[in-house]
């Protein structure tokens, strides 16, 4: 569910307004009124969804109100309402566009009048930075030079923000320590090809970031498109790594320096992983997994294994075909 404190909701809309305005057929309820836009897992009935092939599993338990699809004769005779549209992506950034149309490009103007005037006497704050005065600073904070904490910014007890951080859309907890350069709630890389033109996809969501965590030095948080992105408690995070929308990091997680971590993917519990690993997207990423330094992702990792190498495997198998590759060469040049 989108959260109103940072997003401006311009519905609701009629299911003919939305297939009108997006130009699609309707099969259902013309004048079902839709208020928001949600996932398929958590949508409720007032709100739509859109519903591709990787999805269908929560079609039928969705308490979704709509579905943009492009399956036409797969759910026809379902007594849900649909709109039919070739490209469902696209047409739902569209639909977000409808509900929320200043989050494309959002403003980032802010003038004196919008400053937060008076803090706590245990907060610190240092005279160039900038926090909104809707923001939420918790007591024994401190905020170093230059830093803007945007408009809706929760952040926690006893947290230490560094130089230049900005920190956007984002609920942050307690003895939180963010360093310098930081970036939270940036912008994800959102966008969706449609033939010869790409429409931007309005992202919506927040960066969750729970107790005891520190992100080190010109990281980059992206927040989520439609939901969140999370990092749990206890969490380690070096200098220059990027976690991408709705990128999902659990508990106790280590992440080493300039990694990246493409948006969607769900990182488990106790997971270590090393410096410039490379994490495709929409995968998931199970609990004490290890994964080693310069190592591709590219498919799930089940529970309590150690990888390595591009493509990732099992650290064994991969020492072991490296030893192999090896001899073949070093035989190779002796024929």
């Amino acid at each position: 569910m989108v959260d109103h404190s940072f997003y401006d909701n311009k519905g609701p809309f009629t299911l003919e307004c939305i297939s009108n305005k997006i130009g699609c057929d309707l099969h259902g309820d013309k004048n079902k009124i839709i208020k928001d836009i949600s996932t398929i897992e958590h949508a409720n009935s007032s709100e739509i969804c859109f519903l591709v092939n990787k999805y269908k599993e929560y079609f039928n338990k969705s308490k979704a109100g709509a579905f943009i699809t492009n399956d036409k004769e797969g759910l026809n005779e379902k007594k849900k309402n649909l709109i039919f549209s070739t490209n469902p992506h696209f047409d739902m950034a569209k639909v977000a566009s409808l509900f929320y149309p200043n989050t494309e490009y959002p403003s980032f103007f802010f003038s004196d009048k919008h400053k937060l005037k008076k803090v706590d006497r245990s907060i610190k704050v240092s005279d160039s930075s900038f926090i909104h005065k809707s923001a939420k600073i918790g007591e024994k904070s401190e905020i170093g030079y230059n830093t803007i904490i945007g408009p809706g910014v929760v952040i926690g007890r006893n947290s230490l923000i560094g130089d230049n951080v900005s920190i956007y859309f984002s609920l942050i907890g307690n003895n939180v320590k963010i360093y310098q350069g930081v970036k939270l709630g940036s912008e994800g890389f959102g966008f969706i090809m449609n033939k010869n033109n790409f429409k931007k996809i309005p992202q919506l969501g927040r960066v969750i970031v729970g107790n005891d965590v520190e992100i080190g030095a010109n990281s980059t948080v992206d927040r989520g498109s439609i939901g969140d992105t999370e990092i749990g408690d206890s969490c380690m995070i070096d200098n220059i790594v990027h976690l991408g929308h709705n990128v999902k990091l659990g508990n106790n997680c280590i992440i080493a320096a300039m990694t990246g971590i493409s948006g969607s993917t769900t990182i488990g519990n106790n997971v270590i992983i090393g410096g410039q690993v490379g994490i495709s997207g929409h995968i998931k990423i199970g609990n004490n997994v290890t994964i080693a330094a310069k190592t591709g992702v590219m498919k799930d990792i089940e529970d309590n294994n150690v990888i390595a190498g591009y493509p990732s495997e099992k650290i064994q198998d991969w020492h072991r075909n490296t030893i192999i590759l090896k001899n073949l060469r070093k035989y190779g040049k002796k024929k």
